[in-house]
């Protein structure tokens, strides 16, 4: 279909998925428009880019546009959207477009629960120091490229998929890495059931003599591994830690932002690695990477050198800044239980008070895992609560932040606070820090503007 337009509107062009696509077809030479409730970094990004950037949705946004680009997140009364269909404009998937971008192409597609972002990051930083210059689209803000995407000029791309509304079953991967599945966006597959059987379905989409690198500690992928039979022409590298995978981390030594190991491919040791990020999490989103390195060839210095010069992604367990009594600030996009925990573990090796910021994600998934934040918490020191960030949904009748507050207290032993107006929480927070504590921000909204006033009222 793009063969025959030659602008695009998006609705909903501030969210990550979207505005990553929005720049590489701006680079490629369409015309770009997009609405969007309130404007981001990555609106602002598009505007000096060129696109046509409109605040708030509007059926007179659409303005002589070939075709309107829509995620799942967008609802059925969107007036743009009503629009598109009355007048029959051509619509499109953000998970079709993504598809239509990169199938064609050597992709490199990351799926699974955890990891994605900075596997996606990793791999870039490999493949870039061995000389190639793939196209990227990731769920964060890569700092190595200050975006969220970049077009390429060689034949690969690197792909974070999306399995929240089932759209990475567009894709169909040369190259596939499952860093892990747990059980999240049962709203969308309403049973553990159907989101197994999606990712068994993913995996059929290899591309004929493709590689699958998978995850082998994790227990629901070797589930998965136990389902699926791959052609005799595709490949298949697993990776954990001190166990039987063809890539293993052992001898792992955890520092407060980085971390060491040496890695072992087949049984044969094969080089001590650096990697410029703290946590054992971490380290298997690096095996994950270091497998797509292995599969093309790249050479182990080239692989090393990558991971240690790694410049990390925005928002996960970054370093935002520090004042004057020495309280550090850190910024985690953390907002499923087992990120929480892992986050927290690698947090633990800073040796300081911990105040945990957490901002819940999504009604459903407030819902869902009601009763496993308590145990998600149990490392920070001090917890400080905020409303649901609501994604765009609808709200859920007796879900709310203060809800989880109370079920968290009746576990919780430490200081756990509720607030809630993100105002009234750096109020607190400015009385609460002191001299030598960790201040983790950590969630998926915008809950990243505690630290920002934080730092800039403290300092």
């Amino acid at each position: 279909m793009l063969n025959k337009v030659t602008s695009l509107h998006f609705i909903g062009i501030g969210g990550a998925g979207m505005s990553g696509l929005a720049k590489v077809l701006l680079k490629m030479g369409y015309k770009v428009s997009g609405s969007d409730i309130k404007g981001n970094k990555f609106t602002e990004e598009l505007r000096t880019r060129g696109a046509t950037i409109y605040q708030g949705h509007s059926s007179s946004h659409i303005n002589n546009t070939d075709a309107v680009v829509v995620s799942s997140a967008i609802l059925s009364d969107n007036p743009e959207l009503k629009r598109a269909k009355r007048e029959n404009i051509p619509l499109i998937s953000r998970g079709k477009l993504l598809a239509y971008l990169t199938n064609e192409r050597e992709n490199i597609v990351i799926a699974g629960t955890h990891g994605k972002t900075t596997t996606s990051s990793l791999i870039y930083s490999i493949l870039r120091e061995g000389g190639k210059d793939p196209t990227i689209f990731v769920g964060g803000e890569d700092n190595a490229i200050g975006s969220n995407s970049k077009l390429g000029d060689d034949e690969y791309a690197i792909v974070e998929s999306d399995e929240s509304d089932g759209s990475f079953l567009f894709l169909h991967p040369k190259i596939c890495i499952l860093t892990s599945l747990e059980d999240d966006h049962l709203d969308f597959y309403k049973s553990k059931k159907n989101l197994f059987n999606s990712f068994v379905q993913f995996i059929e989409k290899l591309k004929p003599g493709g590689t699958l690198i998978i995850n082998r500690d994790d227990a629901r992928l070797r589930e998965i591994l136990r389902r699926i039979h791959l052609h005799p022409l595709q490949k298949m590298i697993t990776y954990g830690i001190n166990s039987e995978a063809d890539l293993c981390a052992d001898k792992i030594r955890l520092r407060e932002f980085t971390s060491l190991y040496r890695v072992k491919y087949k049984g044969d040791v094969v080089e001590e690695v650096k990697l410029s990020l703290p946590g054992e999490h971490n380290i298997y989103n690096s095996l994950g990477a270091i497998g797509v390195g292995i599969r093309l060839k790249i050479g182990w210095d080239k692989i090393k050198k990558s991971l240690s010069s790694f410049k990390g992604v925005k928002r996960r367990f970054e370093k935002i800044g520090e004042i004057s009594s020495h309280i550090l600030v850190v910024n985690d996009f953390a907002h499923h239980p087992t990120e929480i925990e892992k986050t927290l573990i690698a947090a633990k090796r800073l040796n300081r008070r911990i105040i945990t910021v957490f901002q819940p994600h999504r009604y459903t998934r407030t819902k869902i895992f009601l009763h496993r934040f308590a145990a998600a918490f149990k490392k920070t020191d001090v917890l400080l609560l905020s409303s649901i960030y609501s994604a765009g949904e609808r709200p859920l009748p007796g879900i709310s932040g203060k809800l989880l507050f109370e079920e968290i207290k009746k576990q919780r032993k430490k200081e756990t606070y509720y607030f809630p107006s993100l105002k009234q929480l750096i109020n607190f927070l400015k009385k609460k820090a002191k001299e030598g504590d960790l201040l983790l921000i950590m969630g998926a909204g915008d809950i990243e503007k505690v630290g920002e006033v934080f730092l800039k009222e403290m300092n």
